[in-house]
């Protein structure tokens, strides 16, 4: 259905900015005005990714070729770092008690809680006994 100006200028001024946040620091809305401020963005996993793309869809060609999939070139290492916000967690019930209640060693909970990389299965170990099994 075709629309005129007015219907598309005002959709695009009530949209909100998913980018940034309102000068309260809540998340924008179509309604938020004034100084906008930055959001932060927590990234877990940074994943390479191809830029190589098959162009034919763009002559006319074949349609199914615009929903394609982009060739992750992630390395195949079982390293991981546990979340910023979980560690500062378990620092606070202290380092023996996770020890305890995990049964790692005591190095291993260290590695955990200081951000250093533990291997996947060690910090599922880890996080199942500090916040129960259906954490992970």
């Amino acid at each position: 259905m075709p629309e005129s100006f007015r219907i598309v200028l005002r959709q695009y001024l009530q949209h909100p900015e998913v980018k940034s946040l309102a000068s309260n620091g809540t998340v924008c809305t179509g309604d938020t005005v004034g100084l906008l401020r930055r959001s932060s963005i927590l990234a877990r996993d940074i994943v390479p990714i191809g830029k190589e793309t098959d162009r034919h869809w763009e002559q006319g060609e074949d349609p199914s070729l615009i929903d394609f999939e982009v060739p992750e070139l992630r390395r195949k290492k079982r390293m991981v770092v546990a979340d910023i916000s979980e560690r500062k967690r378990w620092r606070e019930a202290g380092v023996r008690n996770c020890q305890r209640k995990s049964g790692l060693s005591i190095n291993t909970v260290r590695d955990i809680l200081s951000g250093n990389e533990v291997k996947l299965t060690t910090l599922e170990i880890f996080v199942r006994a500090m916040d129960g099994p259906e954490a992970y």
